[in-house]
């Protein structure tokens, strides 16, 4: 059977606390034995991450800052290939639209794609990152996209580049028949290619919640707190509820720019009492407050501009834990709920007929247990991964070939060359390259002023934002303990700034380095034997190697500390070789550029500034990642 191609998934950001839908099809199409690569033009929002992403095989891979990104437009080729449609963009869209970004964003993702052998882009939402693919189509990449609504309705504002877009495409998929008939609508040359396909979830991951009769409904809803969620209109029923003397508790997850509104209509309608406002909550609490709750509500509006919510995941959530739904007539959600059967629907912002649907179910606990199954039965049927991302694998499978793009073949890289500081000088000069089997990594990158490397840029990876480091080591508590405790090995040497953005580090490159089947970490110079000795305290399997400098960057009484935990080493420092057991052999030759050497004449001393011998670097550094490479055999 042939293998599956290798899809890379394009995002404006993430990942985002309430795209799940997203990431339960990644996790299926993986689950499918797919290999998928995430791409995200932009950090995260936030770093707060559910717990499901630990289940993702993917690295996400994240633009370099944005002197190095502007650095990489300069790039001879690049006007060639995207000055045209910059240009052609800027004049029909408006320079608003930011053509030349997206034309940077694409150049730098393309050569990524390359070298990881991806096959075709998916982009969730017509937005920025289905406009950044149009450009990635001129470098030679096949993509479609998933539209959802709020997306081309409002968020792009141009119905001729979703046109476009749509025509450029391989395929449009729609996430309802709503938000299709609307494609269609706008985009009618592309009406045969515009396909409806639900987001799913994993139904059998949300347990059956058993039909109670207690004092109190207790009711959840969930959602960003912004005014087409409808919350406004839920608390105004909960206060009708309150006023006609029936008991509820209403749980609402969620936060967003409302709630200082929504706080404010809570006091408004003497309902503290009632509703709880429970903030962002992770998956797996979301799925407990599903479990503890006995009728699901979602007062979905369309807000001041026209926009709403279209096939919200949150009442697939609910369904699929046998929940009965409350909802209103709004855009697709009549495609999920069966009005009568599954759920009731009442007319967006009618908080009495709002309140009478609750009502009515709460005092009808057989009605609420019918209407739960029937509930799950609906999800079963329309819902499943099978039916939703097994659709979009299939069609991934179909039609696109096993074959990269031209240029493009994927690299293994086992190796890692870890450096802590690049400013724009030319490792790559002598140094191996990735199509050598290694994965270069900066730490922290800056392009000079006077123009840095371009080889080089061509091959560096660098740290994502700080937000996205600090979303991992807020949630790797175990590796965060381990580090801290090993600290004591350090003696005073390393301040607690060195020693946090170091374990930081280092707890984010073992998060990702195994994604791509890194076995050994190289130390490229003295300033990053910190970071890669703390790797080897979280992946104890892991090699480490280093090349360790004449006059190193960090101190002599630290080094020899942490070195004997080392595979493999070059130590040019005679005074640090003196200090280890055993001394190390100087393979790499890294001295100073030149030495000073005394000259006396009588009385008079005089100091001559002495090069240091040539030596042929790029022999030296092949032998030494021969070594490498046999380290790992």
């Amino acid at each position: 059977m042939p293998s599956k191609p290798r899809i890379a998934y394009l995002f404006s950001r993430y990942p985002v606390v309430s795209q799940t839908f997203c990431d339960s099809e990644m996790l299926a199409l993986e689950g499918m034995g797919f290999d998928l690569e995430i791409g995200s033009l932009n950090r995260p929002p936030n770093s707060f991450r559910h717990e499901r992403l630990d289940r993702l095989k993917a690295e996400i891979h994240y633009p370099p800052p944005p002197d190095l990104l502007d650095a990489c437009a300069k790039h001879p080729d690049f006007k060639s290939q995207l000055g045209p449609l910059i240009d052609d963009h800027s004049q029909r869209y408006g320079t608003g639209y930011k053509p030349a970004v997206r034309a940077r964003n694409a150049w730098y993702f393309a050569r990524l794609f390359r070298r990881l052998g991806v096959q075709h882009v998916h982009v969730h939402f017509a937005n920025r990152a289905t406009h950044t693919a149009l450009f990635l189509k001129k470098l030679g990449f096949t993509f479609s996209f998933t539209a959802h609504a709020q997306d081309f309705m409002f968020d792009l504002g141009s119905t001729e580049l979703l046109a476009e877009m749509a025509r450029e495409s391989e395929f449009v998929i729609a996430v309802s028949e709503f938000s299709r008939g609307l494609l269609i609508e706008q985009c009618p040359d592309s009406a045969h290619k515009i396909l409806r396909i639900f987001n799913g979830i994993e139904v059998n991951d949300f347990a059956a919640v058993p039909v109670r009769q207690r004092e109190r409904l207790r009711i959840v809803s969930i959602g960003r707190l912004i005014e087409f969620k409808g919350f406004q209109h839920l608390i105004g029923a909960c206060g009708v509820l309150k006023r006609q003397g029936v008991p509820v508790d209403v749980r609402i997850i969620g936060d967003g720019p409302m709630r200082p509104d929504l706080e404010a209509r809570i006091a408004a309608e003497n309902v503290a009492d009632t509703v709880t406002l429970l903030g962002v909550r992770s998956q797996e609490e979301v799925k407990r407050e599903l479990a503890d709750c006995d009728l699901f509500v979602l007062a979905s509006i369309f807000d001041t501009v026209g926009a709403s919510d279209i096939l919200p995941t949150v009442i697939t959530e609910a369904m699929a834990s046998h929940l009965p739904v409350v909802s209103t007539t709004v855009a697709g959600i009549p495609e999920m709920v069966d009005h009568g059967v599954s759920g009731l629907l009442v007319e967006p912002g009618d908080e009495p007929a709002l309140a009478a649907a609750i009502a009515e179910l709460a005092g009808d606990a057989n009605k609420r247990e019918r209407m739960g199954r029937a509930a799950r039965e609906r999800a079963d049927r329309f819902f499943t991964f099978k039916d939703t991302a097994g659709v979009l694998g299939d069609m991934f499978a179909e039609r696109f070939s096993t074959a990269a793009p031209s240029g493009s073949q994927r690299m293994d890289t086992p190796i890692v060359y870890l450096c802590r500081h690049w400013n724009g000088e030319p490792l790559m000069k002598d140094e191996p390259l990735p199509e050598h089997g290694v994965r270069w990594i900066a730490e922290h990158a800056t392009w000079p002023e006077d123009g840095g490397d371009h080889e080089t840029l061509q091959c560096l990876e660098t740290m994502p934002d700080a937000s996205v480091v600090e979303s991992i080591w807020l949630r790797r508590n175990v590796e965060r303990g381990r580090l801290e405790a090993a600290r004591s090995r350090m003696g005073d040497a390393v301040d607690s700034l060195q020693f946090y953005q170091s374990a930081r580090h280092a707890v984010y490159l073992a998060d990702i380095l195994g994604k791509r089947g890194t076995r050994l970490v190289h130390a490229h110079r003295s300033a990053a034997v910190l970071t890669t000795w703390m790797l080897k305290q979280l992946i104890p399997g892991l090699k480490i190697t280093a090349a360790i400098e004449e006059n190193p960057a960090l101190p002599r009484g630290l080094l020899t500390r942490l070195l004997p935990d080392f595979d493999l080493l070059s130590v040019s420092d005679a005074r640090l070789n003196e200090q280890l057991k055993p001394a190390q052999a100087d393979e790499l030759k890294l001295v100073a550029p030149y030495s000073h050497e005394e000259l006396r004449f009588g009385p008079i001393k005089v100091k001559k500034r002495v090069a240091a011998p040539t030596v042929d670097r790029r022999a030296l550094e092949f032998a030494w990642l021969a070594k490498l490479k046999q380290a790992i055999a």
